[in-house]
């Protein structure tokens, strides 16, 4: 009988390793059966007692990247996720040109009049079934989760914005949806609560089979954060200011008239587009 191993996750709590765990994880970004249990066995021959759950992260990443560059990077979307950051505002502009890509017109930080008082909204827009009203939770630290007081804040901003002239002039005939939105999980109690009083919360894992992980891998709606070379906030600040949010608009780009535009060197481009074109190879 294996001696079992104790882990660490990114909370301080422990738990017992799972080989099943690992293969899953790989087999969720797309590596073959065999694939994915050599490189459970490869991490159960390899860790330790007390490991932490970001080593073990580590290491199958990078036995994914010596057999696909393309499934190396699916399996790094939380931490890309996580460096939309250090602010929430480029991932109000990701998750509106997700929106966008869903059939909504959506504009962002806008602000809207409430019944009580003037609110500034992260999502408001519509299509034809919705108008609808999207608040950002986000999160750059591994292990958050949205909380009950969180969830009671933004339920009252809703109740207030339901009910103002904005909202009801841009609903029309058309229900009003209302979304918390965040990049990390909703503790047991938000999501009851938010159950309870009838309003939506869209986080990674949440709704079950519907969650930002399953549409952005779904849909293929990498942030262009996932690519490797994609790195520094002046980048990043470049490729939102013109509305560049998303890995597929590398593939598009003209590379010189763009680094002559951003004032970077072409080869960086020039990589960019190379590791879009290895992601987007990969069958989901």
């Amino acid at each position: 009988m294996k001696k079992k191993i104790q882990v660490i996750k990114s909370t301080g709590e422990g738990e017992i390793f799972s080989w099943n765990k690992v293969y899953r994880s790989a087999r969720r970004v797309g590596a073959t059966k065999e694939m994915a249990e050599k490189i459970a066995d490869r991490i159960e021959s390899e860790v330790h007692d007390k490991i932490t759950t970001l080593e073990i992260w580590k290491r199958i990443e990078r036995l994914l990247k010596q057999k696909s560059p393309g499934l190396a990077m699916k399996f790094d979307l939380p931490r890309a996720m996580r460096r939309l950051g250090p602010t929430g505002f480029p991932f109000e502009k990701y998750i509106a040109a997700i929106l966008r890509h869903q059939g909504y017109q959506i504009k962002t930080n806008k602000w809207v009049k409430g019944k009580c008082v003037r609110h500034e909204v992260d999502l408001f827009g519509s299509n034809d079934s919705f108008c609808y009203l999207g608040e950002c939770k986000y999160h750059n630290r591994r292990g958050r989760k949205v909380d009950l007081p969180a969830t009671l804040h933004y339920y009252a901003r809703f109740l207030d914005l339901e009910q103002g002239p904005d909202v009801l002039k841009k609903a029309r005939n058309r229900k009003i949806k209302t979304v918390l939105i965040t990049n990390v999980q909703f503790t047991t109690e938000a999501i009851k609560y938010f159950q309870c009083v009838g309003k939506d919360l869209w986080g990674w894992r949440y709704p079950p089979g519907q969650g930002l992980q399953v549409i952005i891998d779904r849909e293929r709606l990498y942030p262009i954060t996932i690519l490797p070379s994609f790195q520094g906030i002046r980048l990043r600040q470049a490729f939102s200011q013109q509305g560049k949010v998303m890995a597929r608009d590398v593939l598009t780009v003209d590379v010189e008239k763009l680094a002559r535009q951003l004032k970077c060197p072409s080869s960086l481009i020039a990589s960019l587009v190379r590791e879009a074109e290895q992601l987007f190879k990969i069958k989901n």
